[in-house]
């Protein structure tokens, strides 16, 4: 009952964070990191959401009172906010904040048709995309409603699909969604919320995870039905548990193929990428499986490693903001520097959301008197073809895709 903290460059356990109150069987439910400003956010699948300080290690977390049975969430750095969902009805988007005037307090609370299940924040639009099982994937504008913290603009279903985990290709503007049933992933344009393709091959799916230096979907497959002839089955009936594969598209052809699958071990729905280092962790209830007792074994996590080489990235690349100005991109030794000066702003909170080989990062600003300054260090690489968002204000005022430099 508690967050495990993994080293990555040693797979080993470094410790736990214990979570308050703490012991229901799904407690606790979600986890997130805003890593701009050292923030990891914790459901307790009951009615608390838990945020800690990490510049502040053994400090007690601040508690923000949800609706009940709190569960998936995603971070909007945009807005320094993170959407949950509940589980129970009535169902909500809850919006809390994370810095400013109203650090700590839900500032969003919009009703859904139907219990909802991941939230992800879009690199491309900085809008929120949801997965309900019962209604399809719903859009959200953190801008948008009476309130202006968000509301509901748009719903796309999805037939055949029970909607759960889901990732975001920001190169294709394509959103995998795990099916919680035999019909397969699913795999919708969020330009126009087509579904593209559905792959029954692997399926069941829980929670997913994406890699974007190679542009891979993994998924979180521990009730799959589909053998293949390859995986063991549990004693819980005809179930393999699996990590499914599934490589993204290109810009001009934005279906993804499956590229495979990997035996997973007993209960291991859901899963974590380190983008980093290619690897996939899996937690898991028993391994080897065995058909005839769910208590053999080891529990823990699986390391899955994917080989796949990871591309080579030009040593200057550029976001172009419309009239507000250029981003730049520049190798420097083994870090990539970014650096802006743009025009056009309010004197308000100004940020640079750039899509990378390791996800959404976040280059800091000033601004004044109209003009903002952006210097920072990127942890991964700028993505050809994924965005760069350009935030004022609490608004996504400029966006621009990531190419080589002219």
């Amino acid at each position: 009952h508690g967050v495990v903290a993994i080293d990555t460059k040693t797979n080993s356990v470094l410790g736990w964070v214990p979570v308050p109150n703490c012991t229901g069987p799904s407690c606790p439910s979600g986890v997130q990191v805003a890593p701009d400003i050292r923030k990891l956010v914790v459901t307790d699948r009951a009615t608390h959401v838990y945020i800690y300080d990490l510049n502040l290690p053994g400090a007690l977390p601040a508690p923000v009172t949800v609706p009940t049975a709190i569960d998936e969430l995603d971070y909007d750095p945009i807005h320094r906010r993170v959407y949950c969902g509940n589980t129970t009805a009535p169902y909500f988007l809850t919006g809390i904040d994370l810095e400013g005037s109203h650090a700590g307090e839900v500032v969003a609370s919009i009703p859904l048709p139907g219990a909802p299940e991941q939230a992800r924040f879009s690199p491309v639009d900085g809008m929120i995309y949801l997965t309900i099982p019962s209604v399809g994937v719903l859009k959200f504008d953190p801008n948008a409603g009476p309130a202006g913290t968000g509301a509901l603009v748009t719903t796309w279903p999805i037939s055949n699909c029970s909607g759960n985990g889901n990732w975001i290709d920001p190169v294709t503007n394509t959103m995998l969604v795990g099916c919680n049933n035999v019909a397969g992933e699913a795999v919708v344009s969020l330009n126009d919320g087509s579904v593209l393709a559905q792959y029954p091959g692997v399926n069941r799916d829980d929670v997913l995870g994406f890699n974007p230096a190679i542009h891979r979907w993994y998924t979180g497959s521990g009730a799959n039905t589909n053998n293949g002839g390859n995986c063991p089955a549990t004693n819980a009936g005809n179930v393999y548990p699996v990590v499914g594969v599934f490589a993204a598209g290109t810009a001009s052809a934005p279906a993804p193929s499956q590229g495979g699958t990997a035996c997973s071990g007993r209960s291991a729905s859901t899963l974590a990428v380190d983008p980093i280092h290619g690897n996939v962790y899996v937690p898991m209830q028993q391994y080897p499986l065995d058909p005839k007792s769910a208590s053999t074994g080891q529990a823990g996590f699986l390391v899955f490693h994917d080989s796949t080489p990871y591309p080579a990235t030009p040593a200057h690349t550029q976001a172009v903001l419309g009239s507000n100005g250029t981003a730049d991109f520049v190798l420097q030794g083994r870090s990539m520097s970014a650096t802006a000066t743009l025009q056009g702003l309010s004197d308000s909170l100004t940020e640079l959301v750039v899509t990378t080989t390791v996800g959404n990062e976040v280059v800091p600003c000033f601004e004044t008197m109209g003009l903002g300054y952006c210097v920072g260090t990127l942890a991964g690489d700028p993505l050809i073809g994924g965005m760069t968002l350009l935030g004022n204000g609490g608004m996504v005022v400029a966006k621009g895709p990531i190419a080589a430099a002219q």
